[in-house]
């Protein structure tokens, strides 16, 4: 890499690592141009320098969890030769995907759940739709294996079985983590046993003729 090169590299990872705090602070739409430079402590139009819009930094931010997101997500589906064990992994790693990606988590949900409405052209967002799909299809191999393991039916087509699983998950995954209080006073739980609940009772609409087991991946 040439001095011109890293020296890019460097701009553009202090504007990216200020957006994200941005991001996480008030919000992808809340966020605007203005906010990143002075956050960054760049010119508005320095910052076009090195990136065309909002919509750019947003999509750099998303492929970069996303590439992590398809190793995690590999890693923990092949984590275990107990199919069971393994999908409890799988829904830990989107649990600390959470915790780590606020800012973002609903944009890849959104990519990874068919629900962006609005798709802008570009090869950021081709690259976006790529590892979605990528991460996609490790999660439809490992369901399969799940059914040719006698582990969950084979009743659902696979596209209505990964999107109820998206959606419920990270339905689940939400709640845990922005009604905590609610879940400690009414419930009388604390966020891991709620969520450790959710995903079992997921995962016996997948099987109500096959057990769920007990999950003992699970941990703070």
């Amino acid at each position: 890499m040439s001095k011109k090169q890293a020296l890019t590299e460097f701009h553009r990872g202090s504007i990216l690592a200020a957006a994200e705090r941005l991001f996480g602070e008030k919000g992808i739409d809340k966020t605007t141009m203005d906010d990143i430079a002075r956050e960054a402590e760049y010119s508005k139009a320095t910052l076009y320098v090195y990136f065309q819009s909002k919509e750019e930094i947003v999509c750099d931010i998303v492929l970069h969890a996303m590439i992590i997101l398809r190793k995690r997500i590999a890693d923990a589906s092949d984590a275990s030769e107990e199919w069971n064990t393994a999908y409890y992994l799988l829904c830990n790693t989107m649990r600390h995907f959470f915790a780590e990606n606020p800012a973002v988590y609903g944009v890849v949900l959104d990519l990874l759940s068919g629900r962006i409405e609005k798709r802008p052209d570009g090869e950021d967002m081709s690259e976006l739709l790529r590892v979605g799909r990528e991460i996609n299809q490790i999660v439809l191999r490992f369901f399969q294996r799940g059914v040719t393991e006698a582990c969950i039916g084979d009743t659902l087509p696979a596209e209505e079985l990964l999107l109820l699983f998206w959606v419920w998950l990270s339905g689940v995954i939400a709640t845990a983590a922005k009604a905590g209080d609610v879940i400690a006073h009414q419930l009388k739980k604390d966020t891991l046993q709620f969520f450790r609940e959710g995903t079992t009772m997921l995962l016996r609409a997948f099987s109500p003729d096959v057990s769920a087991g007990e999950s003992t991946v699970y941990h703070t």
